[in-house]
C-alpha cells in the first residue's frame, strides 16, 4: 500500500485516512472512512476557481419502474431539516453556485454541486447531504415531479417529460434492445433506470420510491467526493454535523452492497431488427456488442480492450473506418465504440447512418474484416498501436488539466462500484502506468485479445431501421390512449385530475422561512482563485522577451499560462468568399486533415498524413467558427474558420510545420472529395432527428442572410448542396470543377491578410526546449507569399442578419421527435461591453434560476424539462428557449406571464431571490474559466468579443453592484419587445401529430405562427 502523504491528517473526528495517492503522479487524492457510520470521503486537491462535489451511491434496479431516476428527482424537494421544496437550490444559489444537479446511471446515482471558492461549498454540503439521506418524499412532490394525468387526459410530470423525449429515439430503442439481449435473466444492467413511460404510467409509485431509498441511501453506500482548491481537514470538519445526524437516527439494519451477485451468462448470439419512428426511411444504425473482461477481476484487460477498439476506430485510416466509411459506397458515416464498465463488461461497436439497404450487411462484413486481421501475417501495425497508446496517455494527462474534477470523480466512482482494495484504487488512479505496461505487450497479446473477445466471442447485433409506419403506429397508439382515458374519466374526473395537480402545486410551493434562506451567508468573491494568464499580440507594446510576436510574418495572439501542452490556432476569415463558394467550407475543412500532402517534391499519401498527424498531435480539428460545437453548427462569429492543433511542447516545431502543410500543401483529389462528401451527407439524417438542434437550425434560417456561414453550413442546406455536388462529380468535367472550386476557397482562406495565429503555451517549458520560439514561425507561410500582419477581422453575427424582420414564425413536425422544442429571438444588446449587460443578465437570472419564478411555473408543473432566457450580444438577440416540453403552449404561456408580471410598474422583487440570482450568476461567469483549456478558449474569444483579458472578472464585479431598482428600468428597455410578434421570431419542432394544435395554441397567445408539414417543407418555403 502506498504511504500516505504527510501533509494530511491521519484521523479527524470519526474519520480515518485509508490511503493518500496521486492521480497519474500529479493530483493528490485522499480517502477517508468513518469508523462510526461507514461514510466514505474522497478529497482531491486541484488548482482553479471551482470546488466540485459528487455525492454518489451504488444503485441497482431489476425492473423498468425507474426508481433510481424518480428518487433522484425527488431528493431535491425537501429534507428532514429543510422540509421545503426548492430550499436546497435556493441556498445553493446563495453559495456562489448555480443550483445543484444529478444524474442516474445504470449502476449508480450521483448528486453534484459546484461552487466558486470553498466557503460556499462547505456551507452547502451538509444541507445537501441531509436531502440525500433524509428526503421528505411527499406524495405532492411525486405528482408534479414524476407523473400525473392533467385535465385534458394527457400525461405529465418532469420525469415523464424527460423520458418521453428519449424513449422512442432510434439510439434509445436499439441501445435498450442490445443490453436486454446482452444481460439476460435477473440482471440490473438491462433495466431502464430512467423509467419506461409504460411503467411510469402504470406501476411506479411513491411507496416503491420510499422503499428504494431505505434500501440504498445509506452512509455505508455513500461516497462524498470533493475536488478543488480545498483541503481534507476543512471537508471533514464540515461533515461533523452530518455524522451526528446519521448516528442519531439509530440502527439501520444490515446492508448488502449492490452489484455483488453473479451476472447471468450470455445465452448465445442474436441478430434482430428494431424499427424506430422516422419520417425519412433512409439511414439506420447497427449496434454490435460483446461481453468483455470483468471490471472487477480483470481491469487491465478491460482497459486494453479500450485501447484495442480505439486503434480499430479512431481515425479515417483505422481498420474499421477504412473498410466501412472511407470508401466510395460507404456502409456508415462513422464507426465508434463504447465500453460499459460493468462487473461483466460490455464492448459495443456502433455504426451510424447505415443506408437502409445495408443494415443486414454490416455484421457479415465485420466478421470477415476481423477474421482477416487475425489471420493476417501482420495483424497489427505495432508502430501505430504505440502511437494510439501514447495519444491515450496524453489524453489522460490533458484531462487532468482540462477536466480535472470530472476525471478524478469518474475514476473514484468506478472504484466505488467495482474496486475491492487500495491496490485497485491505485491502479485506476494511475492509468498512465497501465498504458506503460500495455506499450510493452507483444503482438500476440493484442491478437489474442481481439480473437478471444471479438472474433470467437459471442456477439449480439441490433439493427435500427427507420420506419414511417412505426411513427404512425406510435402516434395512433398515443392518440387512442388519450381518447380512451378521456372517455373513461369523463368531465368530472378530468376536472378532479386538474385539482389534484393544483393542490400538489400549492403544497409544494409553500415558501421556506426567510430566516432559513438567509441562514447561509453569501461568500465573498475575493477568495476565488482564477487561473493566471499573460497575453501579447503583434501590435502590443509589451512583449515577452522569449517570444516577440513582432518577429512572426503573420499577426499573432499569444497566451502564456500554466499548461503542459501547446495550442496552435490558425484563424481564417471567410468574409470575402462568394456566395457560391461558401457552402464548400465544411467539405474543405474536413478534407485538409484527411488528404495527401506535397512534401519536398513528393506526395505523402492521405493514410500516412493521418498516421503522422496522430503521432505528432494530441488533437487536430478544423471547424467553421472558432468554438463550433458540430459540423453543421458554426457557433458564434461564424465567418472565421479555425484549424486547431493541441500537442506536447516537444512537438512544437512539428506543430508549426503541420499548420503550414495543412493550409498550403494538401493535395485535393476527386476521390477524397467524393468520399468525404458522402460521409458528411450520410451524417445528416441523424442530425435531423435531433429536435433541439433542428429548432435552432430553423431559427438560423429565418434570421440570417444567405451570405452568412450560418446559412451555408446548416444541415438542411448542406444536404441539398452535397447531394448535387456528388451528382456533379459523376463526370470528369464536374469532378474537376468541384476540386477547382475547393482550391479557390482554400486560396482565399489562406491569404496572409485573412490569417491570424493564436498560440497558447507555457513559455517557461518552451524556452527550455528551443533556442528560439519565433524563428520556426518565419516559414509559416510559403516563401512566395508576402508577410502581412492583419489584425483579426471580426464579423459579429448581428451584421449577418437579414434586414427584413417580418413575422415569419414556424411550427414544423419531425417524425423522430416526441417532445417539443421552442426557440424565440428578439433584438437586444449588440456589445459585450454594453453597460446594461450586467443588469440584464441579473434580470433573467432572477427569473430563470433554479427554484426561481420560471422554474416553479414551468418545471414545477411538469410543462417542460428545462427552459432558458439569455442575451447573446454577438447576435444582438435575446433567446427564449423551451426544451423537451410536454405542453409547449402551457409552458410558453407561463413564461410570458412570469415575464409580463415583472414589466408592471408595481412589480415586486424578492430580496432573497435577488441576492441568490446575483450569486449564482457570478458562479456561472467564473465557471467559464474553470480549467486551463477554458481559459485558452476565453482568451481566444476575447478578441472576437473585443473585450480585455479581465472581462469575466470585471463582469463579476459589475454583477455584484447591480441593485434591485435597476431591474425595472432594464426590463422596459430590452424585455418589453419579447412578445411583440413583429419584433420577434419563433420556431417550434414537435411531433407531426401536434403541429396544428401547437400552431393554434401559440397563435391564441398572440404569436403569428405558420405550420409546415416537415423540415423539408419549412426549408423550401422559408430559406
Amino acid at each position: 500500500m502506498p504511504e500516505p502523504l504527510s501533509t494530511v491528517p491521519k484521523t479527524y473526528g470519526n474519520f480515518e485516512l485509508k490511503c493518500s495517492l496521486n492521480a497519474n503522479e500529479i493530483i493528490p487524492v485522499h480517502k477517508y472512512v468513518s469508523n462510526q457510520t461507514g461514510l466514505t470521503v474522497v478529497v482531491s486537491e486541484v488548482d482553479g476557481p471551482l470546488v466540485n462535489g459528487y455525492f454518489c451511491l451504488a444503485t441497482e434496479a431489476h425492473d423498468d419502474d425507474g426508481l433510481p431516476h424518480t428518487l433522484e428527482h425527488l431528493i431535491f424537494l425537501g429534507s428532514d431539516k429543510y422540509p421545503f421544496k426548492g430550499v436546497l437550490d435556493l441556498l445553493a444559489n446563495r453559495c456562489l453556485a448555480s443550483g445543484t444537479n444529478a444524474w442516474t446511471d445504470t449502476d449508480h446515482t450521483c448528486y453534484t454541486m459546484q461552487t466558486a471558492g470553498s466557503s460556499g461549498f462547505l456551507s452547502l454540503m451538509p444541507i445537501y447531504l441531509d436531502h440525500v439521506l433524509y428526503p421528505t418524499l411527499t406524495d405532492s412532490g411525486f405528482i408534479t415531479e414524476v407523473y400525473h394525468v392533467n385535465g385534458e387526459g394527457k400525461d405529465g410530470g418532469v420525469v415523464f417529460t424527460e423520458m418521453q423525449g428519449t424513449e422512442n429515439t432510434g439510439e434509445s430503442l436499439v441501445g435498450y434492445e442490445l443490453v436486454t439481449l446482452m444481460y439476460p435473466g435477473h440482471c440490473g444492467y438491462k433495466s431502464k433506470t430512467g423509467g419506461a413511460m409504460k411503467n411510469l404510467r402504470e406501476s411506479t409509485s411513491n411507496e416503491k420510491v420510499r422503499a428504494y431509498h431505505k434500501q440504498f441511501y445509506r452512509p455505508e453506500n455513500l461516497y462524498v467526493i470533493v475536488v478543488g482548491s480545498i483541503n481534507p481537514e476543512e471537508v471533514l470538519k464540515a461533515l461533523g454535523p452530518v455524522e451526528e445526524s446519521i448516528i442519531s437516527k439509530g440502527d439501520r439494519g444490515d446492508f448488502e452492497r449492490p452489484w455483488q451477485k453473479p451476472v447471468p451468462p450470455l445465452l448465445g448470439p442474436s441478430d434482430i431488427l428494431v424499427p424506430f419512428p422516422c419520417d425519412e426511411e433512409d439511414n439506420g444504425m447497427v449496434y454490435i456488442g460483446w461481453r468483455g473482461p470483468s471490471a472487477v477481476k480483470d481491469y487491465y484487460r478491460f482497459s486494453a480492450c479500450n485501447i484495442l477498439l480505439k486503434y480499430m476506430t479512431d481515425t479515417s485510416v483505422s481498420p474499421l473506418p477504412k473498410e466501412f466509411v472511407d470508401i466510395p459506397d460507404p456502409y456508415a458515416s462513422k464507426v465508434s465504440y463504447t465500453p460499459y464498465e460493468n462487473a461483466e463488461s460490455l464492448m459495443v461497436l456502433t455504426f451510424d447512418n447505415v443506408p437502409k439497404e445495408k443494415l443486414s450487411s454490416v455484421k457479415p462484413k465485420l466478421e470477415k474484416v476481423l477474421q482477416e486481421i487475425v489471420a493476417s501475417e501482420k495483424p497489427f501495425d505495432m508502430k501505430r498501436l504505440a502511437t494510439v497508446i501514447n495519444r491515450q496517455r496524453l489524453e489522460a494527462l490533458s484531462n487532468l488539466e482540462n477536466a480535472p474534477h470530472d476525471t478524478i470523480a469518474f475514476t473514484v466512482i468506478g472504484y466505488m462500484l467495482y474496486g475491492n482494495s487500495i491496490e485497485d484504487f491505485d491502479q485506476r488512479l494511475n492509468y498512465v502506468k497501465e498504458l506503460d505496461r500495455m506499450e510493452k505487450e507483444p503482438l500476440e497479446f493484442w491478437v489474442n485479445l481481439l480473437k478471444d473477445i471479438f472474433v470467437t466471442g459471442t456477439s449480439v447485433t441490433v439493427r435500427g431501421c427507420p420506419s414511417i409506419e412505426e411513427q404512425k403506429r406510435l402516434t395512433k397508439e398515443e392518440d387512442d390512449r388519450v381518447a380512451k382515458r378521456v372517455a373513461e374519466l369523463g368531465r368530472e374526473k378530468l376536472a378532479e385530475k386538474e385539482r389534484i395537480i393544483a393542490d400538489a402545486m400549492t403544497r409544494n410551493e409553500i415558501p421556506p422561512p426567510d430566516a432559513m434562506l438567509t441562514s447561509v451567508p453569501i461568500p465573498s468573491t475575493d477568495s476565488i482563485k482564477f487561473h493566471s494568464i499573460n497575453v501579447f499580440t503583434s501590435d502590443s507594446d509589451k512583449q515577452d522577451p522569449r517570444f516577440n510576436t513582432k518577429e512572426v510574418p503573420l499577426y499573432v495572439q499569444l497566451d502564456h499560462l500554466k499548461t503542459n501542452f501547446v495550442y496552435l490556432f490558425a484563424l481564417m476569415d471567410s468574409g470575402s468568399l462568394r456566395s457560391d463558394l461558401r457552402p464548400y467550407l465544411p467539405l474543405l475543412l474536413n478534407l485538409v486533415l484527411e488528404s495527401p500532402i506535397r512534401r519536398d517534391g513528393e506526395i505523402v499519401s492521405y493514410e500516412d498524413v493521418v498516421h503522422q498527424l496522430e503521432e505528432d498531435t494530441l488533437a487536430a480539428s478544423s471547424r467553421v467558427g472558432p468554438t463550433s460545437s458540430g459540423r453543421f453548427n458554426c457557433g458564434p462569429f461564424p465567418q472565421t474558420s479555425c484549424l486547431l492543433l493541441q500537442l506536447e511542447p516537444k512537438k512544437y516545431l512539428k506543430g508549426i510545420d503541420w499548420i503550414r502543410e495543412i493550409l498550403y500543401s494538401t493535395v485535393l483529389t476527386a476521390d477524397r472529395v467524393k468520399i468525404i462528401a458522402n460521409k458528411i451527407l450520410n451524417n445528416i439524417p441523424e442530425v435531423k432527428r435531433n429536435g433541439n438542434g433542428m429548432v435552432y437550425e430553423l431559427m438560423k434560417g429565418l434570421m440570417y442572410d444567405k451570405e452568412s456561414n450560418h446559412h451555408a453550413v446548416s444541415a438542411l442546406y448542406q444536404q441539398k448542396f452535397l447531394a448535387g455536388l456528388i451528382e456533379e462529380m459523376n463526370t470528369p468535367e464536374g469532378a474537376a470543377k468541384v476540386v477547382k472550386e475547393l482550391e479557390n476557397v482554400r486560396a482565399i482562406l489562406t491569404k496572409p491578410e485573412n490569417l491570424v495565429l493564436h498560440i497558447a503555451a507555457n513559455l517557461n517549458i518552451l524556452e527550455s526546449l528551443y533556442p528560439s520560439l519565433t524563428l520556426p514561425l518565419v516559414n509559416i507561410i510559403p516563401k512566395e507569399m508576402s508577410a502581412v500582419k492583419t489584425k483579426l477581422k471580426v464579423t459579429p453575427d448581428w451584421k449577418l442578419l437579414q434586414e427584413k424582420m417580418g413575422d415569419e414564425s414556424a411550427v414544423t413536425g419531425a417524425g423522430a421527435v416526441e417532445s417539443t422544442y421552442l426557440c424565440q429571438t428578439t433584438p437586444s444588446i449588440q456589445d459585450f461591453n454594453d453597460p446594461d449587460l450586467a443588469t440584464l443578465l441579473v434580470f433573467f437570472q432572477y427569473l430563470t434560476q433554479l427554484e426561481g419564478p420560471m422554474w416553479r411555473q414551468i418545471r414545477g408543473q411538469g410543462l417542460a424539462y428545462s427552459y432558458n432566457i439569455v442575451p447573446r450580444p454577438n447576435e444582438g438577440k435575446l433567446y427564449l428557449t423551451l426544451y423537451r416540453a410536454s405542453n409547449v403552449v402551457g409552458a410558453y404561456k407561463e413564461a410570458k406571464s412570469v415575464i409580463e408580471e415583472r414589466l408592471q410598474d408595481n412589480a415586486t422583487w424578492d430580496q432573497t431571490l435577488f441576492e441568490a440570482a446575483k450569486s449564482s450568476l457570478i458562479y456561472e461567469i467564473v465557471h467559464r474559466e474553470k480549467c486551463i483549456g477554458d481559459v485558452v478558449v476565453q482568451s481566444l474569444l476575447s478578441y472576437f468579443k473585443k473585450v480585455d483579458q479581465d472581462y469575466n472578472r470585471t463582469l463579476v464585479s459589475l454583477i455584484s453592484k447591480v441593485q434591485v431598482a435597476d431591474l425595472g428600468k432594464i426590463a422596459q428597455k430590452y424585455v418589453a419587445p419579447m412578445f411583440d410578434p413583429m419584433a420577434s421570431k419563433v420556431t417550434v419542432v414537435c411531433h407531426p401529430s401536434k403541429v396544428e394544435e401547437i400552431t393554434k395554441g401559440l397563435n391564441n397567445l398572440g404569436l403569428k405562427m405558420k405550420s409546415y408539414a416537415g423540415l423539408e417543407d419549412a426549408f423550401a418555403k422559408l430559406w
